[in-house]
């Protein structure tokens, strides 16, 4: 008989929790939801098996990503319980496994996303074709979610944007990113194609503006110093070319009311001329702008420890997924933490890579900041520490 191999186990119990906590819309049905909180009672299970066979250096890790609990702690002791077994303990766990098994979880969560990308995008083109009708729909406040073949989801007057089985478009275009840079050596040809097509049809902005120099310092690890000066040079030149370009159609779409809100509203301008991003989590909340200009312009306590994870329900009766949010609820040293800790993830040999990495990473926090959640934590977590070379062969072990 063929002994129980537990770390297995484990490692997809963690799969498994780290696809329903990337805001898909399954995760809001309510006995789907009881589902993922049984399996993260079996996580806090396994911890306790893992607590007592392990090494130095994840025990190291479990006490640096501790005091990232603090993103977790509210006024409200019943929610920082339920933040603490729901989110931060299957980091914990992930963090305990032994690195073959952490590989394993990183490489089969790229591969699902990258098939449900494949799959969907046939989906997306017969619904903007008017020809496929949704299975159902699921409501969420204002918000209306359109269900195909179980596989695929659109929301309302967003159908025109690609999103697989996440809540919003913007999903996708954070995970494309992510994934091609830290993953581009040992992702297939498929796999990569899949990829961008799903993040070109997402228009998510985040995704048309770091795809870019992703697809440039991708491989930057496997290559010589003299041919990255090089490519630091050619990409400098692109990159004028792409703000040209991005301008020219930032500026075409101005006309169109549906591109305008997709496109032209997304960037701040100086006359015709693209000079910022605008986070649109944020901006809709009156008063906001007012709050975050006053929080910043004061170094009082609450600018280094925040106000607390609830003020914006107590002071706007509402919330917003803006790193503007984390930085008023929980201010900036802890903000600070989690960037010291995604810092030490790089390995020092890859200087120059790292660099443009943590740029990368100050981006994607600027975009979800959510880098502590297990679905991002894991996928960098492996992307950093455990990267191996060009030589690394498991992803291509099907």
């Amino acid at each position: 008989m063929k002994e129980l191999n537990l770390f297995k186990i484990i490692s997809l119990n963690l799969l498994i929790i780290a696809l329903f906590d990337s805001y898909t819309v399954y995760s809001e049905f309510v006995f789907l939801k009881l589902g993922i909180y049984a399996l993260k009672l079996l996580n806090v299970v396994s911890i306790l098996y893992l607590l007592q066979y392990n090494s130095k250096a994840n025990y190291k890790w479990l006490m640096l990503i501790l005091p990232i609990l603090y993103l977790y702690l509210s006024k409200d002791i019943a929610l920082s319980i339920q933040l603490f077994y729901s989110a931060f303990l299957p980091v914990c766990c992930f963090i305990l496994l032994p690195d073959e098994y952490k590989r394993e979880i990183a490489f089969n969560y790229v591969r699902v996303i990258c098939i449900l990308c494949l799959v969907g995008i046939p989906i997306y083109i017969l619904i903007n074709l008017g020809v496929l009708p949704s299975l159902f729909t699921y409501a969420k406040g204002e918000k209306i979610y359109y269900n195909y073949f179980l596989v695929y989801w659109g929301r309302d007057r967003l159908l025109y944007r690609f999103s697989s089985i996440f809540d919003e478009p913007g999903v996708i275009g954070t995970l494309v990113p992510i994934i091609y840079f830290y993953y581009h050596q040992q992702l297939k040809l498929w796999q990569k194609i899949t990829l961008n097509i799903a993040g070109f049809l997402s228009l998510s902005m985040f995704y048309f503006i770091t795809i870019v120099p992703v697809l440039f310092f991708s491989d930057l690890r496997s290559i010589s110093t003299k041919k990255s000066v090089r490519r630091i040079i050619i990409f400098i030149l692109c990159l004028i070319g792409f703000y040209l370009g991005l301008n020219f159609v930032a500026l075409w779409t101005q006309s169109n009311p549906v591109l305008a809100l997709a496109v032209y509203h997304r960037f701040e301008w100086a006359g015709n001329w693209i000079v910022g991003i605008v986070n649109n989590r944020d901006v809709a909340i009156q008063g906001f702008d007012e709050l975050f200009d006053k929080w910043n312009n004061y170094r009082s306590f609450t600018y280094y420890f925040g106000y607390g994870k609830d003020y914006m329900m107590e002071v706007f009766d509402g919330s917003t997924l803006s790193y503007r949010t984390v930085l008023i609820e929980k201010g900036t040293i802890i903000v600070l933490y989690l960037l010291l800790c995604f810092s030490l993830m790089h390995q020092s040999r890859y200087k120059l890579f790292n660099i443009i990495s943590i740029v990368f990473l100050m981006a994607v926090f600027f975009q979800r900041p959510t880098l502590h959640a297990i679905n991002y934590f894991l996928l960098l977590y492996v992307g950093l520490r455990l990267y191996t070379g060009s030589d690394e062969k498991d992803f291509k072990q099907e």
